[in-house]
């Protein structure tokens, strides 16, 4: 093969070969293959031309259920779990739609310029990182500070690219006769957040500062770099693209409270959509009988012996 290009083909073949033979074979694995080939192991997808991710996340049955676990640890300890369903990393729910259509649809007097941000193909995913940031915010300052429950509590999206819809997660951990109260906080935090206490302009600007210097900031690794271009050709993965580095930042900035608001409702956030959940430890048996053994056999600290350390 002499010479390629993507307006002709030379061929040049050499030594005792049938050239008809050898031209067919070319021919076929250069482009002539029919796009049904492999037709019987293509999986089943939604419509090519919608190029939404492939496969969903299990529906969550209503009404949400609350589970109580016991693990066996030395330590007494305890973490509480709240939990419910939400959009994927680029706003596709369970069911197909995307958090910008039902902002769309729920949003009658938005403008048209209002409308035309919530198109843009980070708007969603833009959004879900703001909202993840101040919910943070709001579980430290009412669970940690306020109520003094928990050292630590965090707020997470499953992140999923390629499945439509995904969950939310809260984790606080908290001492074991803590734990229901610290849980019950959890929930309180996040139905403020929906009503008797919405999201604040000052809360915006904030979670924006934050985002935006991360961004910066994870801009110098490779990681992220690698992150951000892993999928962007895929079609199971269409709001993806370049514009996840070039509009990013003017995507944060032109970010409302209003915008995230309605954001915030399409999470599975009213009591009958959430799951919760409690894991205590117990000490066990063996645990139990070590910790007495040690106790008895601890010799006294040589320092403290009559006559000093170097006595027998």
């Amino acid at each position: 093969m002499s010479q390629m290009s993507p307006s002709n083909l030379e061929i040049s073949i050499s030594g005792d070969f049938d050239v008809p033979e050898v031209l067919e074979m070319v021919y076929k694995y250069l482009g002539t293959i029919p796009a049904d080939a492999n037709k019987e192991y293509v999986k089943e997808m939604r419509e090519p031309n919608q190029g939404a991710p492939i496969g969903s996340v299990p529906s969550l049955p209503v009404p949400g259920k609350f589970v109580e676990l016991e693990l066996t640890d030395s330590d007494p300890r305890a973490v509480a779990y709240v939990a419910g369903s939400a959009p994927n990393a680029w706003g596709y729910l369970a069911d197909g739609s995307t958090v910008s259509e039902r902002l769309l649809e729920k949003d009658k007097r938005a403008s048209d310029y209002d409308q035309q941000r919530r198109k843009h193909p980070l708007f969603a995913h833009v959004a879900l990182l703001l909202l993840s940031e101040i919910a943070n915010r709001r579980l430290f300052s009412n669970v940690r500070e306020r109520k003094q429950l928990t050292y630590d509590a965090n707020f997470s999206f499953t992140g999923f690219e390629r499945l439509l819809g995904g969950w939310f997660l809260v984790t606080v951990t908290a001492s074991k006769e803590n734990a229901q109260k610290a849980l019950d906080a959890c929930k309180e935090t996040l139905h403020s957040l929906r009503k008797s206490q919405p999201i604040t302009p000052d809360n915006v600007e904030s979670a924006k500062r934050v985002v935006l210097n991360r961004h910066e900031f994870q801009l110098r690794t490779t990681q992220y770099w690698t992150e951000r271009m892993s999928g962007l050709q895929e079609e199971s993965i269409p709001l993806k693209g370049p514009l996840s580095f070039t509009d990013f930042q003017a995507v944060v900035e032109a970010m409302t409270p209003r915008d995230l608001q309605l954001t915030l409702e399409t999470l599975g956030l009213e009591d009958n959509e959430l799951y919760t959940a409690i894991g205590r430890t117990v000490r066990g048996e063996d645990d139990e009988e070590d910790s007495d053994e040690a106790l008895v056999r601890q010799a006294p600290v040589i320092g403290m012996r009559r006559g000093g350390a170097l006595t027998g």
